[in-house]
């Protein structure tokens, strides 16, 4: 039986769509929360069945792309059938008109329901990624075929701007540019970000604070051929990969997936068979204010299934929390945030209810 729908007008705007960040330079970028995941709007025809079907399909997949990251996930079987009966997962749909110079384009906007979506993916046991995200510095320098070299910022007037513009919009990916400010260009100048030197590149990172960093460089040779080589700085782990290609959008496309799905597969949760108890203890919870921010961002992760206090002993906080991903997963949530710090590393083989201790420094 299809679900009923709830019809909303245009006005509303529920359809967020995210630009492309331009990092300001401040500490605070850090994870960043990326809305609309389960929202997309597709050109349309027409206002009629066959038209909205085929909508309401190619919404759902590119959907079930933003929130698992992969686009192979689009080749499982369950997705497919999901896929096929996508008006099943249809919450809200609006028709609108834009007109261009050329062209009137109509399109329709579509909220898929998040907890049928999120649960037929669990049920077939695929990761899901939550929309706190971590964001990536986006270090591009390129030589073009007269052998002059540039580190592309922002504002840089190249081709692959808009196409990795346009990657960061389909898939949910934070990318942060830098500003190509003096301070920028005296710790990273031109030559250095050319060799990838990984030591510099996140010494200049810093001040952005970004979670991972992902440095190209591309040689555009005389016969237009593309030749380049990348760099991911993911925790302590340093990946270099090379690339050739005939034209950007190939040659960007491949490693910005490549670190999605790196990305997703670290953070995305999957459902534990039966919820897991952990201790937490958290230190510096000064006053009422820090004891209900502390609650409340603890329950607000994705992976949190359920969280009370346990003993409240000064300035310390002890909460019973029941996790439906394993505990790693939720320590990696909370180092997103950068509101806790923790005492002591988690020791993932413990062997009863794992206890971690952190402290509040929001």
């Amino acid at each position: 039986m299809m679900r009923r729908m709830r019809f909303m007008p245009f006005t509303l705007k529920f359809l967020r769509l995210w630009p492309l960040l331009l990092c300001l330079g401040s500490p605070s970028a850090f994870a960043l929360i990326v809305n609309g995941l389960y929202e997309q709007e597709i050109v349309v025809q027409g206002q009629g069945d066959a038209e909205r079907i085929r909508a309401y399909r190619e919404g759902l997949s590119a959907v079930i792309l933003k929130i698992t990251g992969e686009e192979r996930w689009l080749r499982n079987s369950a997705v497919e059938r999901a896929v096929r009966d996508a008006q099943s997962y249809v919450q809200e749909v609006s028709y609108h008109t834009s007109s261009g110079p050329a062209e009137q384009r109509n399109f329709i906007s579509v909220r898929f329901d998040r907890a049928l979506v999120d649960n037929m993916l669990n049920t077939a046991g695929i990761p899901v990624w939550d929309q706190n995200r971590p964001t990536v510095m986006l270090w591009l320098a390129v030589q073009n075929p007269d052998g002059r070299r540039e580190l592309l910022s922002a504002d840089s007037d190249h081709p692959l701007l808009e196409i990795v513009r346009e990657y960061s919009r389909l898939h949910g990916l934070p990318l942060l540019f830098p500003l190509l400010d003096l301070e920028d260009r005296r710790q990273l100048p031109i030559d250095v970000a050319w060799s990838l030197d990984d030591e510099a590149i996140r010494a200049a990172s810093e001040r952005y604070g970004a979670d991972a960093i992902l440095s190209g460089r591309v040689l555009e040779s005389t016969g237009g051929d593309l030749v380049g080589l990348w760099q991911f700085l993911f925790r302590e782990q340093v990946e270099t990969f090379d690339s050739f290609e005939q034209n950007f959008k190939p040659y960007a496309d491949a490693a910005l997936e490549r670190i999605t799905a790196r990305l997703s597969s670290h953070y995305g949760l999957i459902r534990l068979s039966a919820p897991l108890p952990v201790r937490l203890r958290v230190e510096n919870v000064d006053s009422a204010r820090d004891y209900v921010d502390v609650l409340q961002y603890i329950q607000s992760l994705a992976v949190v299934d359920n969280a009370s206090t346990a003993l409240l002993n000064g300035a310390s906080l002890e909460l019973d929390v029941t996790l439906i991903g394993n505990p790693f997963l939720f320590t990696e949530f909370i180092a997103l945030g950068r509101d806790m710090q923790p005492v002591q590393p988690f020791d993932p083989g413990q062997e009863q209810t794992p206890a971690l201790h952190y402290r509040w420094v929001r």
